[in-house]
């Protein structure tokens, strides 16, 4: 065959490739995520004290005196006696809508209700009492208006699983999420990406609570600290039983977590981790930055070190699981000493040579930190049985670690040999 008859053939049969189309369709099972929206107006009215409720969709997890504080996710807050770990009798529950976040002074609990913090006395803990509301703190940059209580507010989403045909021209064939015209969220069943408090660095006082490293509170009294999706915000609690609204500093967009450490507030962010300044507590400031690749990123601070989590999913946007460890020994010039693959990296706590890490759908990992530089040489335990979000370790005889299936009470006496002191399970319907 001539090479110009080749050519003439090959030209002559362009016009048809057309017709000739791959098979461009895939059975894709999404968990759909429905978008809520509620009026302020309706916001405040269903805010309520009832009897006690079974864990269904837990958040997170904050620890005061002898009581547990369990979020359940944009719905409210559990109150447990925790007096006997082995037994957490279940006292009441807080109906708060769109409430993910807490903390306590003496006896005040503070909690985000969508836009507002309110503050109960829960000086009888069967029979929280609602003192004072701070209208509109939270999440103005959503545009939402303070006083148009008839503005929708989106206050969470509702979830179903989805199985399709989709074909390449569709959103979200061959990805692993997606956004739709709607404002429904999509994310594929096979990757883990959790909805999503740390010991506090600062405080440590017997009347003030401790968080887990996913919180959006922070107390350094007298001042409680709390991040919305862009800002931070100043609450004066020199009188608990009365917060004020201080400062509020713009961060950045998609910050997630707080840990005050010292004269210092740690901020995660999607895209990093920011330094602020707080010597001045009325007003913080931004010392630094440590940028990294788009993810959920947990912090943790200890000394000259800063544990970084990050994690992939959907909603986490990068597939890159891993542990950073942090130089921050100057400040102003964070530097990475060295990055570990984990399997999908949550929430994290330290108690002396113990680093603690919450590996999602993977379990709960434990490891010697003796060596920075050799973490990945040094796992002491790694148990599997259960999903672990956050952990709060109290110390190493009490830790506590929340995930899907609910919170369990660990006694890490022996880091190789981990006994589960108690479990408070999750109940589907």
């Amino acid at each position: 065959m001539n090479k110009l008859f080749l050519s003439i053939l090959i030209l002559c049969a362009l016009p048809f490739a057309a017709c000739f189309k791959d098979d461009c369709t895939s059975h894709q099972t999404f968990v759909r995520m429905d978008p809520i929206y509620k009026t302020a107006e309706a916001i405040r009215a269903e805010f309520g004290v009832g009897a006690a409720r079974a864990l269904k969709n837990p958040g997170k997890i904050y620890v005061h005196q002898n009581y547990l504080f369990i979020n359940e996710i944009n719905e409210g807050i559990h109150i447990f006696d925790n007096s006997n770990t082995a037994k957490p009798i279940n006292l009441s529950f807080i109906t708060i809508s769109g409430n993910r976040d807490m903390a306590v002074k003496d006896n005040v609990l503070y909690a985000d209700n969508a836009i507002d913090l309110l503050a109960l006395d829960i000086s009888v803990v069967t029979a929280p009492k609602l003192l004072k509301r701070i209208d509109g703190i939270f999440n103005k940059s959503f545009g939402w208006a303070a006083g148009n209580a008839s503005q929708p507010i989106l206050v969470g989403y509702t979830e179903s699983t989805v199985t399709q045909v989709r074909d390449c021209s569709q959103d979200g064939f061959g990805q692993n999420g997606f956004i739709d015209q709607l404002g429904g969220v999509w994310r594929n069943t096979s990757f883990d990406a959790s909805l999503s408090s740390t010991k506090a660095g600062a405080g440590g006082a017997s009347n003030i609570g401790v968080g887990g490293s996913q919180s959006r509170f922070g107390i350094v009294d007298p001042y409680l600290y709390a991040i919305d999706q862009s800002d931070l915000h100043v609450i004066y609690i020199d009188d608990p039983k009365s917060p004020r609204e201080g400062k509020s500093v713009q961060v950045a967009w998609n910050i997630e977590t707080l840990f005050p450490y010292k004269d210092k507030l740690f901020i995660g962010a999607q895209n990093g981790m920011y330094i602020m300044d707080n010597k001045n507590p009325e007003a913080p400031t931004l010392l630094s930055t440590f940028t990294h690749a788009q993810a959920c990123d947990p912090v943790y601070v200890e000394g000259d070190i800063a544990y970084v989590t990050l994690r992939g999913g959907t909603r986490c946007q990068n597939f890159d699981n891993e542990l950073d460890v942090i130089d921050i020994s100057n400040i102003t010039s964070p530097r990475l000493m060295k990055k570990y693959p984990m399997s999908n990296p949550h929430g994290l706590s330290i108690i002396g040579k113990l680093l603690f890490i919450c590996e999602g759908q993977f379990g709960f990992k434990v490891f010697d930190k003796s060596d920075v530089l050799a973490i990945d040489k040094n796992l002491i335990s790694h148990l599997t049985s259960f999903h672990a979000y956050d952990v709060i370790a109290l110390d190493q005889a009490h830790l506590l670690v929340i995930g899907d299936d609910g919170l369990m009470q660990l006694d890490a006496t022996d880091p190789k040999k981990i006994k589960v002191v108690s479990v408070i399970p999750v109940v589907k319907n």
